[in-house]
């Protein structure tokens, strides 16, 4: 998936135990992958929006371009999530504007 610089980026997380109920008092480990390996330049914010399904939506925006990707560590389940791989484009590179010389 293409993204540009600064453009906020979303995951949505559930966290559930080996019952499948809900897990709502939990935290993450996170770790944040840029071009494959370990990446500290940006910071993930991780919320709970639905505390009866254990649903959780992390954000973030990255300012360099590159291939990020996050693993989450539920904490409580210790359970991971692999978000998508995201490909991190400047505005130029993302631009769809077509010039035609007359």
């Amino acid at each position: 998936m293409n993204f540009a610089t600064g453009q906020t980026i979303y995951d949505t997380i559930l966290s559930l135990d080996a019952n499948n109920n809900p897990v709502s008092s939990t935290t993450f480990d996170i770790s944040t992958f840029r071009n494959g390996t370990i990446y500290t330049g940006i910071t993930i914010n991780t919320t709970l929006i639905e505390p009866s399904k254990g649903i959780f939506s992390s954000s973030w925006s990255a300012d360099t371009t590159g291939t990020y990707q996050i693993i989450y560590k539920n904490n409580v389940t210790n359970v991971f999530y692999v978000s998508n791989s995201y490909l991190i484009k400047t505005d130029e590179e993302l631009s769809t504007n077509i010039y035609v010389g007359i």
